[in-house]
């Protein structure tokens, strides 16, 4: 009996010391791939600001080209990339014939050629230009832009001036692109996301 009772103590702990083995190793491992590893393990999101936590866009009133109201559902549907030019100031007294200047021009062509490179998937990938109110009246239309860019007026627009954000087709805030970002990144992050989406 002694010698059975000697036993029991012995397999009690190579039993608890397999159970902390089973449950610690992937606990251990986990924290090691964490903190040493973890720019392998980003889902492929590594060149815009990830915006936590999730956001509903709630876009304040918004005016067209044509002088319409626009409600908020512009940013529902699509995988959209929004830009927000603020008004720039000019000594000038006359009106402002172009409120999107050549930096403006130039990153609207850029996230128009990100959205072809999306190949057939890019008829779910919206392109938005909001301006201020004060930059100029946009009721001829805007002949300046790509005829696939929305173009909106908003005053108080909450969204970080200069800066592209992606909006996903239920309308959350998903990326913030600061100014200077490099374009390739913002492509290799939509088509990631689009992959994701099954798109």
């Amino acid at each position: 009996m002694d010698g059975i009772s000697s036993v029991l103590p012995q397999r009690k702990g190579i039993v608890i010391g397999g159970l902390v083995l089973i449950f610690g190793l992937p606990l251990a491992l986990a924290w090691l791939v964490f903190h040493f590893h973890a720019g392998s393990f980003k889902g492929g999101l590594e060149h815009g600001e990830l915006i936590t936590p999730a956001q509903q866009f709630s876009p304040p009133p918004m005016i067209n080209d044509q002088g319409e109201a626009i409600s908020g559902d512009l940013f529902r549907g699509k995988w959209t990339l929004v830009y927000y030019n603020p008004a720039h100031k000019t000594n000038s007294v006359l009106p402002q014939t172009n409120p999107c200047d050549q930096h403006c021009l130039d990153l609207m062509d850029t996230l128009r050629r990100i959205r072809l490179a999306q190949d057939r998937a890019m008829r779910e990938v919206r392109l938005v230009l909001v301006l201020p109110t004060s930059a100029s009246p946009l009721t001829e239309g805007a002949k300046w832009v790509d005829s696939n860019i929305h173009v909106v007026t908003a005053d108080h627009w909450p969204l970080a001036p200069g800066s592209v954000y992606i909006v996903d087709p239920q309308g959350f805030l998903v990326l913030r692109y600061p100014t200077g970002f490099e374009p390739t990144g913002l492509l290799k992050d939509l088509k990631h996301l689009l992959k994701l989406a099954g798109n």
